[in-house]
């Protein structure tokens, strides 16, 4: 992962785009105790690229009056899959995360992003709203 491949997002609608022949890959929430309070959460949300790389965002979320706030948005592009667990493994060591404070969504069984789509309905995790 280049340094130049890493970027803050300013504005765009959609967190993570899935382009066709793409899907994604995994999910990683953390929810450390001492955000709780606040209903803090750190995502990274990762797709698989045609080349077979990977492609993350991670971002802050928590819930203001009601409201889902996204902030300190960041991307980046061409993460080799070895490289991702020693990604979350630093995550969870910054961000003082224990194992009942994380979750980790695998979405990499699925052959489409259609079947990854269906199972997250399911289990009720999905906002449709900007899926296009």
């Amino acid at each position: 992962m280049k340094s130049n491949n890493i970027y803050e997002q300013k504005n765009d609608l959609y967190m993570l785009r899935i382009n066709k022949g793409e899907k994604i890959y995994k999910i990683f929430i953390f929810r450390p105790k001492a955000g709780k309070d606040r209903n803090f959460e750190y995502r990274i949300l990762t797709k698989e690229m045609k080349n077979g790389l990977l492609e993350l965002v991670s971002y802050n979320y928590k819930i203001v009056d009601n409201i889902p706030q996204k902030y300190s948005i960041t991307r980046a592009s061409d993460i080799n899959k070895k490289k991702i667990k020693s990604i979350i493994s630093n995550v969870l060591g910054m961000t003082n995360t224990s194992a009942e404070e994380f979750e980790e969504i695998d979405l990499s069984i699925f052959d489409t992003i259609e079947e990854q789509i269906k199972f997250l309905e399911k289990r009720d995790r999905i906002n449709k709203e900007f899926i296009m």
